[in-house]
């Protein structure tokens, strides 16, 4: 019995080992979340149904061969320079060409396993790219400029046109004839291969970013402020109503366009807006939800029921309804701000209107539409139920049903009437109103502050029914005109708000008051675990602390350059801090030793929260989400 009784001990001994050794595995940062593709998307083109590329910037190039059920990026190794590739083309599986910034070019003939650069004899960025055959081709850029190719990219040759303007897009639809569109409404036209170049006229002085022909007489062009051109003769241009939204007060900037047939066209906007026309372009009506809010640049349609459509923040949209209904292939989020409500319930927003929303604690997380294209800086809840977002443009959105669905407060177009009822900034601070914000904090649910723009303040003390503005700086030290990054409150009396040039502002008496200095570089976070004690974050490692309520700041010393943009305390002895490159910073003693961390994440990191429970989380660029 005495060796059963040793082998049972031994495995009680094993047991407990390995229980100990997952519990310590447990204390790491773990990634829950990261897009698989980090950069914005310039450009998509397919030379058949199965064969496609996309293109963007970190010398993006990726390839399908399966009709886009999965993208691969190319080549295998890294290409030995990063820069944005803006346009991509292909003759056939085999043979294409991308151009880009620096005046790039890059050819492949083995379908993108291998590309060469090639010589252009110009450093100006290549903004387009056509190749009529697999000899003659063109390309253009920025200060009017236009260079072309007899020998498939080996050497080019700069063509002589009579403009200065940006030559945004050029198509040729042989080896002779083209157009080229540009700044200004510049539209030229050629029929010996760029030898010469005539002027068309446009009717529209809005720049025209792309253009796309779909013979030698049908084709348009498309640009700022919603301009759409057509011809059907390939000589006189007329101006098509594009119904582009104003979501930011001003016409969408239209970024592509393509055709189908004569008949069937998608347009590729700002903001998201997908344009779809099943007339010629008579008519353009924009597609209402959106799939997205990030801007879209390129569009290639397969047939009138068939399109792939790419932009920025990793976006790969693809339809097969003709543009009625579009799966969201790839789309990350630039994540600025996370809550928790509890252990359950959190949301994260940011850039391009972004909300994502997790009721199952942080195993899943799915979009919200926030009904909001601009930059999301800030997220807070009164209740479960009851919730509201700060960001750009003085947006401020609110929720009453857990964010199912969110409707605005603020009007973008206020420009500092005070148009939006429920926020009043009064007398000399009436133009804040139409600033954005870049925080927002609760010190109670029915007290909180949002910071941001030039010395912009406001607080709600009725759980968000109405927002005041507040003066941060009355002593007019020159705080007041800095931007405000971090605000948190201890309690509805107390709190402390910090920004660009050192600003540390401190309140306590709900922002009745303030007393503010100019100390360090940008700061902008602040945490605080009670009325004395609280630490701040800030550009280049900064990291300093104050013990009796604001009185003395001393800094802390820190173990990296990396600007931080988050700092969270437990306790008086354990805290948090998380910025730039995926840097994350541990101390247990209050900050007299500061320590660096495995991260599982280069993405840059931008806030952290704590659960009710305990759990830690940070997010960051490219929809990353890492927990502790």
């Amino acid at each position: 019995m005495k060796p059963r009784k040793q082998i049972l001990s031994i495995l009680v001994v094993l047991i407990l080992l390995c229980t100990v050794q997952f519990a310590l595995a447990q204390k790491a940062w773990m990634k829950v979340s990261e897009s698989e593709w980090q950069a914005h998307f310039s450009d998509i083109f397919f030379v058949d149904a199965q064969h496609g590329w996309i293109v963007g910037s970190n010398s993006t190039i990726l390839h399908t061969t399966d009709g886009g059920m999965t993208w691969n990026k190319q080549p295998s190794q890294p290409l030995p320079f990063d820069i944005v590739l803006k346009k991509v083309r292909f003759i056939d599986t085999q043979t294409g060409w991308v151009v880009g910034d620096d005046g790039m070019v890059l050819k492949t003939t083995d379908g993108g396993q291998t590309w060469m650069k090639k010589n252009t004899g110009t450093f100006t960025a290549l903004l387009g790219v056509s190749f009529a055959d697999e000899q003659h081709g063109w390309a253009s850029g920025d200060g009017g400029l236009i260079i072309s190719t007899k020998n498939g990219g080996t050497t080019w040759t700069k063509q002589e046109i009579d403009t200065n303007n940006t030559i945004e897009g050029i198509d040729f639809v042989s080896s002779t004839v083209g157009w080229a569109a540009g700044g200004g409404g510049t539209l030229l036209h050629t029929k010996d291969g760029g030898e010469t170049w005539e002027f068309q006229t446009s009717a529209t002085v809005n720049t025209l970013d792309a253009i796309s022909m779909l013979s030698d007489t049908v084709g348009w062009a498309v640009g700022a402020g919603g301009a759409i051109v057509a011809t059907v003769d390939g000589s006189n241009w007329a101006v098509q109503e594009s119904s582009v939204p104003n979501s930011n007060g001003m016409p969408e900037p239209v970024w592509d366009v393509h055709f189908a047939d004569q008949k069937v066209g998608i347009a590729a906007a700002e903001f998201g807006v997908i344009l779809r026309t099943t007339d010629g372009g008579a008519s353009w009506a924009p597609l209402d939800p959106r799939p997205v809010a990030s801007r879209l640049q390129g569009i290639h349609m397969l047939s009138p029921t068939e399109a792939w459509m790419v932009g920025n923040d990793a976006t790969i949209l693809h339809s097969t309804d003709g543009g009625d209904t579009w799966d969201v292939v790839s789309s990350s989020s630039h994540l600025r701000s996370v809550y928790f409500h509890d252990d359950k319930l959190g949301w994260a927003v940011g850039l391009s209107g972004s909300v994502i929303h997790t009721n199952d604690s942080g195993e899943t997380w799915n979009p919200q539409i926030s009904g909001n294209v601009f930059e999301l800086f800030g997220v807070g809840f009164v209740d479960a139920n009851k919730g509201y977002i700060v960001g750009s443009n003085a947006a401020l959105a609110e929720t009453l049903d857990g964010g199912k669905t969110w409707h605005g407060v603020s009007d973008p177009g206020d420009e500092g009437h005070g148009t939006a009822k429920r926020i009043q900034f009064e007398g000399m601070m009436s133009w804040r109103s139409a600033m954005g914000s870049y925080g927002l904090n609760f010190g109670t649910p029915t007290h909180a502050w949002a910071v941001g723009e030039t010395g912009r303040l406001m607080a709600t003390t009725d759980a968000g029914e109405t927002w005041i503005g507040q003066d941060m700086d009355p002593m007019m030290t020159g705080a007041g005109f800095n931007n405000l990054y971090g605000v948190h409150f201890v309690n509805d009396k107390v709190g402390w708000i910090v920004g660009d040039a050192g600003t540390i502002a401190q309140t306590m008496d709900g922002g009745q008051t303030w007393s503010s200095i100019l100390q360090g570089p940008k700061l902008n976070d602040v945490y605080a675990i009670n009325e004395q004690t609280a630490w701040i974050a800030g550009e280049q490692g900064a990291i300093m602390a104050t013990t009796d309520g604001g009185a003395t700041w001393i800094e802390q010393t820190v173990p990296t350059q990396a600007n931080l943009n988050a700092i969270l305390f437990r306790d008086a002895n354990e805290g948090w801090a998380a910025g730039q490159y995926g840097t994350i910073l541990h101390t247990t003693d209050g900050g007299v030793t500061w320590l660096m961390q495995e991260s599982p994440t280069n993405s840059d990191l931008w806030d952290l929260v704590q659960t009710p429970s305990g759990t830690v989380w940070a997010i960051g660029d490219s929809t990353t989400i890492i927990r502790y």
